[in-house]
């Protein structure tokens, strides 16, 4: 989002979390820091060895009354603050796929490939904002996660007899929606960059008609 040390940015992104008391979001902001000055390494080992602050962190995860779209909320509207400052804004926009192989796989989603695959995960569709007179990286706007079904896979003939707002190519608009939520009057600033997955006429028509 912005070229800060791990503990200001991770101030700035969540420090305004709503999870319902201080001392969650405090302890948000800090393993965030944790894990921006570790990047890519387990939660554990970017605590670099603090029993306590794993074991704040894995309470903080597993705590039912945190929500992630609380502390995803938090981030939306961290980015949104520093993108009202750009001229123009790019709106980069992708579906992805998050796969496992360890011991919870089961409980996740179906990523599609060859039936009988190990690997199992999340679909994840983003919105991340970049300014496009210095293409620096502002960031996530927008990100939509979702778990496909066993029973969906081999019945792509019957999604496509849904209604539009069933179907998971709504995901373009809604995010579309989403994004207009938190960016306002911004939004006219703002150029959408989608593939061709998004070339869906009833996405189109609503985004000229706007």
């Amino acid at each position: 989002m912005l070229p800060l040390s791990p503990k200001p940015w991770s101030e700035l992104t969540f420090g305004c979390a709503d999870l319902g008391d201080t001392r969650r979001t405090k302890r948000l902001v800090k393993v965030a820091a944790e894990l921006s000055a570790h990047t890519g390494n387990s939660l554990s080992s970017s605590c670099e060895g603090y029993t306590a602050l794993v074991t704040g962190a894995y309470r903080l995860i597993e705590n039912e009354a945190v929500k992630p779209e609380a502390i995803a909320e938090a981030g939306f509207q961290a980015t949104a603050k520093i993108a009202r400052q750009s001229r123009l804004l790019l709106a980069l926009e992708d579906t992805t796929t998050l796969g496992y192989k360890h011991a919870v796989r089961s409980e996740l989603g179906d990523l599609g490939g060859p039936e009988g695959s190990k690997t199992r995960g999340f679909h994840v569709h983003s919105v991340f904002l970049v300014d496009a007179d210095t293409e620096r990286s502002i960031g996530l706007i927008d990100q939509e996660r979702w778990v496909r079904e066993d029973v969906q896979r081999g019945k792509k003939n019957q999604r496509r007899q849904l209604p539009y707002e069933g179907k998971e190519s709504f995901k373009w608009q809604r995010a579309s929606e989403n994004t207009e939520q938190r960016m306002g009057g911004k939004m006219p600033d703002i150029i959408s960059v989608c593939d061709r997955e998004a070339d869906i006429y009833e996405y189109m028509h609503v985004t000229i008609q706007h």
